[in-house]
Order: C-alpha cells, then structure tokens, then sequence
C-alpha cells in the first residue's frame, strides 16, 4: 500500500548501529520513529492508551533534520506489523505517485474533543496507529482512505481534494453553533 503523509505525531526518536567505531554509524543503519504524545511545557507525556508508531528506514528518502519535507510525500508500506504489542507500519522508498491511505495527525486543538470510549469517533476504514490520550487532551495517528471519516467534537473530518490538493477539511455539524469550515492542513 501507497501512504501518502499529511501530518506527523508529536513523539520523535531514532535508533542506529551499535558500532560506535563507524563514523558513519548514525547514518548507515539508522532508523527513525513517530508516534503520538502530549507536550506539557518542555516535557513530552506519554499517554499512549493504543500504542504504535511509523518507522523510516535510512533508504526510504526521509531526511530527519528536515522531517516537514515528507509531508506530502507518499512512501510504500508493507501493511502493519505487531512487535511487542506494537503496531509498526515501516515506510520506505518517497513515491510521487497515486496513495491508497493517508497518515494523519488529529489533536483537541484543531479538531475539537473525542469520545475514545466509544467506537464511532471513526469509520470502519480508519486504521489507528498511535493515540496519546491524557483527560481532554489528545493527539491521535491515523491511516484514512479519502473515504473515510473521523467524528470530533466540532463535526466530521473528511480528507478532500481541494484545488489539487489533498487535506482534511473539518465540516461543521448542523446542531454546531459554530461556522467552523476549517482545513487542517494543505499539500503542495
């Protein structure tokens, strides 16, 4: 499968050769990881009540002092694998091609509260991959189609084609006393 990257987790970390001898040990075999969690001032909370994360390769074209120049990319995924409990999903090789899913970071800020207790906050095509979930605040990983939905407090995130350029546009809902149509996030 193609995923197409909109938006990144709060959470980053890197793992590398344990051949400190090598001067290129931090690049050669490095691989760097994203899930969700919450900052607190200076400090990172995890509070990960469904944890995964997405893994970057070094031959899959991420650069990690630049981690913004992916967004917009699509990388190749095998498909989630389970280690430790984990769900892992391992992006290789940027394409600039057609995606299948979307990978997107949602957060109370921008989108509003979550009922997390219940199972309708998505549609049946979402595929959670991090939640960090600590009282009201939350940041949430997720796989969408272009089909599917997430419900939050403020309406229905629904990821569209605008312009020729794909985001997750927030529609309102009726019973909403805000006129909220606002578009998380544009790919150029």
């Amino acid at each position: 499968m193609r995923v197409r990257v909109i938006s990144f987790g709060t959470n980053w970390w890197a793992a590398c050769s344990h051949d400190l001898s090598d001067p290129m040990c931090f690049r050669r075999r490095a691989a760097w990881f994203n899930s969700a969690g919450l900052k607190q001032g200076r400090r990172l909370r995890f509070c990960l009540v469904f944890p995964g994360q997405i893994r970057f390769n070094r031959t899959s074209g991420f650069n990690p002092e630049f981690p913004l120049r992916s967004v917009g990319k699509a990388f190749h995924c095998s498909g989630p694998n389970v280690l430790h409990g984990r769900r892992i999903f391992v992006l290789c090789c940027g394409w600039r091609c057609r995606s299948d899913c979307f990978l997107v970071t949602i957060n109370e800020r921008m989108h509003g509260p979550i009922s997390f207790a219940s199972r309708a906050w998505i549609s049946d095509g979402v595929q959670p991959i991090s939640v960090s979930l600590r009282g009201r605040r939350y940041e949430a990983m997720v796989l969408m189609t272009s089909k599917d939905w997430i419900d939050t407090g403020l309406g229905d995130g629904l990821s569209e084609k605008i312009a020729g350029v794909w985001c997750l546009k927030l529609h309102a809902r009726e019973d909403s006393h805000e006129v909220l149509q606002g578009i998380y996030c544009h790919l150029g």
